[in-house]
């Protein structure tokens, strides 16, 4: 399994304790740190399990780092898992034995929980990425089914499908899905199995205009790759990228309904609520929509890394 590192001391420990507390125990795990300026890196290597590696390497973003552990794995099953996430215990067996019962399946992801910074579980991200439907929007780029720390994939099938694309490091892993997915189907299991971290220091958050030009960039691309049409240029798409008003629509109810989530993990309900009306004004079916999936199932709980010896 590959962990990105870059300036996550906070939250590194944690997240190797995770790892460690899998109750499948076969494991190689790749910590590449990109050129961090904090001490992540000499925690991470100061773990003491023979399982662990720390590959310290100049930023390059973390598609670049994804890359590198990717390059480095032996195993025929890679996985990935940013360094403020955590994975639950038994996250690892129960993918497996999915990828074990159907060797056509090339990926399989997992329903995440929300992380706030202070440790309370909020909602969850995560659907069923297996149908005709599901498979379609995959393989045009329109769907991220789960997030990228609960990827797990056949590593001969990550290769062949050309890796992370390191000049789109916010969107890498919605491109890499859209090609995995034209080489096999993609499963997902339909529980909780980690948790993912949510803060405003991610790019959706700080530059949500780029980040949704990147979005349309990846669709486009994959969309004239199934198509059989000549390769989308980035550089040419962002040349006449131009917003229609319903993209407009879209991308404002789209900022405000995450900019309501992030406010809700704060404990900010009364903004949130005024956002959250905003984003229904604007997009009614969309916003609902994300609302269904973000619900909290059960009472709101607080999130401690199991305990494990060192990596």
């Amino acid at each position: 399994m590959i962990i990105p590192l870059y300036n996550t001391e906070k939250y590194i420990e944690d997240c190797l304790s995770s790892v460690l507390g899998q109750t499948h125990r076969e494991l190689e795990v790749i910590v590449v740190d990109d050129g961090s300026t904090d001490g992540g890196a000499a925690i991470a290597e100061r773990v003491a399990d023979e399982r662990v590696r720390v590959e310290r390497s100049a930023n390059r973003g973390v598609a670049a780092a994804r890359n590198r552990g990717l390059a480095l794995a032996r195993g025929e099953v890679v996985a990935f898992l940013d360094a403020d996430d955590l994975w639950y215990p038994d996250k690892l067996a129960e993918q497996i034995a999915v990828l074990h019962d159907d060797h056509d399946i090339v990926a399989v992801g997992a329903v995440f929980q929300y992380l706030s910074g202070n440790g309370r579980l909020l909602g969850r991200a995560g659907e069923n990425a297996r149908n005709a439907a599901s498979r379609e929007r995959l393989k045009r780029g329109r769907l991220m089914p789960f997030p990228i720390s609960s990827l797990i994939a056949r590593t001969d099938a990550v290769r062949d499908a050309g890796g992370f694309d390191e000049s789109l490091p916010p969107v890498a892993d919605l491109d890499l899905m859209a090609r995995l997915a034209v080489a096999g189907p993609v499963a997902t299991v339909m529980r909780p199995l980690g948790a993912y971290r949510v803060h405003s220091a991610s790019m959706s958050a700080r530059q949500p205009a780029e980040m949704m030009m990147l979005v349309r960039f990846v669709e486009q691309r994959a969309t004239a790759r199934l198509e059989g049409r000549p390769a989308l240029d980035l550089e040419s798409f962002v040349s006449s990228y131009r917003l229609t008003n319903a993209q407009r629509r879209r991308d404002g109810a789209a900022r405000r309904f995450r900019a309501a989530g992030l406010l809700v993990m704060e404990g900010r309900y009364v903004k949130a609520a005024a956002l959250c009306t905003l984003a229904l004004a604007a997009r009614p079916s969309y916003t609902l929509r994300r609302i269904a999936m973000r619900l909290p199932r059960g009472r709101t709980q607080r999130v401690l890394a199991p305990s494990a010896p060192g990596v």
